[in-house]
């Protein structure tokens, strides 16, 4: 789904390109390695992508853009867990796994670059109520899915509108993230989802929920400066000055705490 790859779509918007022979030695360009990682409670962390940047006008290759030899570490709790490459500019750790409420340290090194970045797990607050809003965009009446949450702290807060049959799975979920909103000083605090499709306000099927997704705090930034943005593709391979990352050092990219739940009347 969209969703899952919101925190990475950035990244991604950078590896394309024209058609041009890939050979690293005749671009002068300024290498940044490439990182995403998502990590979520109770999951071993095995996905943590590291690639770089690709030249100007070079056209997309995986061989080139996947890093295989990089070396790093997870460290949680004074303990490193050593990044092995699994397939594709992949890492596992083979045994972290993540808790709720604790903080998460990524070193990593490519040849002569290195970035480093720090996540927490975030601890959700409490979702007050939720429920259908309708509102006038573009001089139509549309519905939305809108929630009042009491954060647990500065954590960020997403939702999605879902559709969930009467035996617990969900039929449908909304492809994006329209808005993020987060607490500075421990207000109450709104969000709304994407358009609900009118087929689905009378469904006889199923009921109309949503899912609350709560990122670590550095999310807010990314996404106020990425979802205000129209990321041109041929900037691709550059690092984006007006996207706030929360990678450190010689690299972009988001590693970054995530929880959900679903709420359903």
């Amino acid at each position: 789904m969209k969703i899952l790859s919101l925190v990475v779509i950035s990244v991604f918007i950078l590896l394309n390109g024209c058609e041009q022979p890939l050979q690293e030695e005749e671009f002068p360009y300024e290498i940044k390695l490439v990182i995403r990682g998502v990590l979520e409670p109770g999951k071993l962390i095995d996905d943590i992508y590291i690639g770089r940047t690709l030249p100007i006008n070079a056209e997309f290759d995986e061989d080139f853009a996947n890093l295989t030899d990089a070396v790093g570490a997870v460290i949680s709790g004074g303990i490193f867990y050593t990044l092995r490459h699994i397939q594709d500019g992949i890492y596992t750790t083979d045994s972290l796994i993540v808790e709720e409420g604790k903080t998460y340290y990524l070193v990593a090194q490519w040849q002569d670059k290195s970035v480093s970045a720090t996540t927490s797990i975030p601890v959700p607050g409490k979702v007050l109520n939720f429920g259908i809003k309708n509102l006038d965009q573009d001089g139509k009446q549309v519905s939305v899915m809108e929630a009042t949450i009491d954060p647990h702290s500065d954590e960020s807060y997403t939702i999605t509108w879902v559709l969930m049959y009467s035996d617990g799975l969900v039929s449908r979920e909304a492809d994006n993230f329209v808005q993020a909103n987060r607490s500075l000083s421990g207000e109450q605090i709104k969000v709304r989802s994407d358009v609900i499709p009118p087929a689905l306000l009378n469904s006889t099927t199923g009921k109309l929920g949503i899912r609350v997704y709560v990122y670590d705090r550095a999310f807010y930034d990314y996404f106020q400066a990425q979802g205000s943005t129209q990321i041109s593709e041929s900037i691709f391979g550059q690092p984006l000055t007006n996207v706030k990352w929360n990678i450190e050092g010689e690299g972009i990219g988001l590693f970054i705490g995530r929880t959900d739940a679903l709420f359903i009347p």
